[in-house]
């Protein structure tokens, strides 16, 4: 596509610079590089193996139905608004083309979709298609306006913009937006001059999404990009008129032709990788893109498809979509809300005169508490204005055109939807239990592995798949599609079938244990989200007695709704080797396992390794909190002092070893031989109240282990207490005494320093200006430490 190029969204400028320079200098089409921009700033569009998983299943089915001659194919007809974008040229000069030149166009396009006899478009091999799709210039504007020229919307980027040439960044947050029509209703083709930054393109477009789908996300991603973008003197058929600003070796047509085919699904024909897979079983496999027009190529141990629309060949070189291509196509059209929509917009003929017919769909029909569903509106003969009632929802009605509502009560619920425009108002739609609000799962196991558990060895080389092997793998991952948008993690559960340690059972290597979010290219791993280093020793032990590893982080791992990856870290320390299980090769066919070689860059297993797979991992994820606890080591001498933290819960509670206290979210730990220690929180609601840290004890003398006084050498009276109460206790400890106060929370809300010089303490504690409730009293000296509680009424 830069012939064809598909890019559809860019985060800001700086990125897609960035971006563009990691391009290969002479590739003129990142197509799929730039799918995974578009999914990077959406990433509720989940992946494009996920969309591509549903679509196989559908065209299998297709092909079914036309092998038993069950299936007979209608024409489809899809309406288009041709945006012209120019700089106050004249109409019919420069970039403001002619209404004949745009005609040419939609001739040329449906020639080509519908393989017509006499024209350009027409082949005779024996697998080549006639789409049954042809295409027809819109007579109405959004408003129901007749056009003064079918199909055709002229925008002066100069007078609205400041812009005469533009750069795709611009025209993905500019001009698209401001100027997009409803993409359920119009097949938006935006006809433009690009600026000197791309010259090299001449189209892109935006792939179809799914919706209501298992595994996808169901909102379709950003309508306000929703079509194609064609170079202005590309657009059009240079053997229909005389149009001088089409250029050759793009001037018949054709480009138009490849990118909708992107837009209908279609990838290039060579799978966009040496010998890859577009998913057409009949279009023969080739090393990489088409120049010119090379008849009689071979590669891949085939001869190429050169005439395919979806090469690279030049215009006149061009004529053939396959019956693979169109069963993928019609595919698309049934399982695409915004492409299956579009058939049904009655703008292609006269305008039906009457009131509407109400007609709607989710973006989501089944949400957590709390959850937003986004509701459009599809009803036909444009209407005007919309009466929407929401059973159980907030807001309970709406008059706007796609309301977005909150759902805070479980149940199911209707929705009810009357459409009306100046001939009337339609009689109400009520779809009965429409939205189902879910009052469990508010904590959740995620997984993708549903298998066969298989330690996987390298395939032409040493070592394992899922950890330490000869291509020196750096890390693998899992993909989560988080469907349901949870908000945070605490802990991973993952099943480890190899583990090995140089040093055995006394080795202090740790694994690293991460979780990133899943905004890299095609939904690979992204940015960092948490580590947690879990010692060797730990996976040794779960290895040997045939379990998994519960790892809980450092904090509730924000996931913000959105897909993440979880997975490890591979070094190369000799000896200690690691291997995570997966399920036997073709059990997983979500291609959510990742890896990261050895120049740093992720791939997945399938379209790297050839394996379908998923990794034993499972995310606990959840709406709520839950405790987490972290340790200052986990590798100690004997006695020697750890400070253990915990979060998440207004009270805690510690078990194990030798603690300086059983209260508070912090406490000293000093071991003398390897320990678990668990804290138990409450005081919130919680989807996980308890976390354990495991503390490694090294040989050697025990470090001395300084007196922990219990909690009734202290003594606070009266308590419970009006706010004055007296506090004294007795040791043989002199030096610096610090006193401090804390709530429920944690919070420390009073703080005192004094010097203690003999073995009597006493102070008066005034917690009058407090609010009522349980206080922490802690009286720290040197490294003993006691801690009261006290009830200020």
């Amino acid at each position: 596509m830069s012939r064809r190029l598909l890019l559809s969204l860019i985060l800001f400028l700086g990125i897609y610079n960035t971006l563009l320079a990691q391009l290969p200098n002479n590739d003129k089409c990142i197509t799929m590089y730039n799918d995974s921009v578009l999914r990077t700033k959406y990433p509720q569009l989940g992946t494009l193996d996920e969309f591509e998983k549903t679509l196989q299943k559908r065209i299998e089915t297709i092909k079914q139905l036309e092998r038993t001659g069950r299936l007979k194919a209608a024409v489809l007809t899809i309406p288009v608004v041709v945006h012209v974008v120019h700089a106050g040229e004249a109409v019919g000069t420069g970039r403001n083309i002619s209404q004949a030149q745009i005609q040419s166009q939609i001739e040329t396009l449906n020639e080509d979709f519908r393989r017509k006899v006499g024209t350009r478009g027409y082949n005779e091999n024996p697998v080549g298609a006639d789409i049954e799709i042809e295409f027809c210039l819109a007579t109405v504007n959004p408003q129901g306006v007749t056009l003064p020229q079918r199909g055709i919307d002229r925008i002066n980027g100069q007078t609205g913009f400041g812009k005469g040439t533009w750069a795709q960044n611009d025209i993905e947050n500019l001009l698209k937006p401001n100027t997009y029509w409803d993409p359920e209703r119009y097949y938006n083709i935006w006809v433009l001059d690009f600026a000197a930054t791309d010259n090299r393109l001449v189209g892109y477009a935006q792939f179809p999404n799914q919706s209501n789908l298992a595994g996808m996300n169901p909102n379709n991603g950003p309508a306000s990009t929703d079509g194609v973008v064609i170079r202005y003197n590309s657009f059009g058929n240079a053997e229909k008129g005389n149009f001088p600003v089409l250029q050759a070796p793009y001037n018949l047509g054709r480009t138009l032709t490849h990118e909708t085919g992107h837009w209908l699904g279609l990838r290039h024909i060579w799978g966009d990788a040496n010998c890859g897979n577009d998913y057409v079983d009949d279009t023969p496999t080739q090393a990489s893109e088409s120049r010119g027009c090379q008849k009689g190529r071979t590669s891949c141990g085939t001869t190429n498809m050169v005439e395919n629309y979806m090469d690279y060949s030049d215009d006149a070189c061009f004529n053939i979509f396959t019956m693979g291509q169109k069963a993928r196509i019609r595919a698309v059209m049934e399982i695409s809300p915004r492409r299956a929509n579009l058939i049904n917009s009655s703008l292609c003929g006269t305008n039906v005169a009457g009131p509407p017919i109400p007609n709607f769909r989710s973006e989501q029909r089944q949400v957590l508490l709390g959850g937003q569903v986004r509701f459009v509106d599809l009803s036909t003969n444009l209407p005007t204005s919309w009466q929407w009632t929401f059973e159980g929802g907030t807001p309970s009605a709406s008059a706007e055109q796609n309301p977005t509502v909150t759902y805070n009560t479980p149940g199911k619920f209707k929705v009810t939807l009357v459409a009306a425009n100046s001939s009337g108002s339609s009689a109400p739609l009520v779809r009965e239990a429409y939205i189902e609000v879910l009052s469990v799962g508010l904590c959740a196991d995620q997984t993708n592995f549903n298998g066969t558990p298989t330690v996987l060895r390298q395939p032409n080389g040493t070592g394992y798949v899922a950890g330490q092997n000869s291509r020196k793998t750096q890390a693998v991952s899992e993909l989560f599609s988080n469907s349901l948008a949870y908000n945070n993690m605490h802990a991973a559960v993952l099943r480890f079938g190899v583990a090995k340690a140089a040093r055995g059972a006394s080795t202090e290597s740790v694994v690293t244990i991460n979780v990133w979010n899943a905004r890299g290219i095609q939904n690979g791993p992204g940015a960092l989200l948490e580590s947690k280093d879990v010692p060797l020793r730990t996976i040794l032990d779960d290895v040997a007695n045939q379990r998994s590893t519960t790892v809980v982080f450092d904090r509730n791992v924000p996931l913000s709704g959105l897909p993440f990856h979880i997975g490890i870290s591979i070094t190369q320390a000799a000896g200690d080797t690691i291997a995570l299980m997966t399920t036997r090769n073709g059990e997983s066919t979500q291609a959510s396992a990742w890896f990261q070689n050895a120049q740093g860059d992720w791939a997945r297993y399938s379209d790297s390794l050839g394996l379908n797979v998923a990794h034993h991992i499972t995310a606990r994820v959840g709406m709520k909190p839950s405790i987490q606890i972290t340790a200052s080591a986990q590798f100690v001498s004997p006695g020697e002092a750890v400070t253990l933290n915990a979060r998440g819960a207004g009270i805690f509670n510690w078990s194990g070893q030798n603690l300086s206290s059983t209260l508070g979210a912090q406490v000293i730990a000093r071991p003398t031989q390897t320990t678990s220690y668990t804290v138990t929180g409450s005081g919130l609601d919680l989807c996980n109240a308890t976390a354990t840290a495991r503390i490694f004890v090294g040989a050697g003398s025990i470090t001395e282990v300084p007196t922990t006084l219990p909690d009734q050498a202290i003594t606070i009276t009266p308590n419970p207490s009006d706010g004055l109460a007296k506090l004294a206790f007795r040791n043989t400890s002199r030096g610096v005494l610090t006193l401090s106060v804390r709530n429920l929370t944690g919070v420390e809300v009073l703080r005192q320093q004094f010097q203690k010089t003999e073995d009597g303490f006493e102070r008066n504690l005034d917690l009058r200006t407090m609010a009522s409730g349980l206080y922490l009293i802690e009286v720290r000296i040197g490294d003993q430490v006691v801690r009261k509680k006290i009830v200020k009424q």
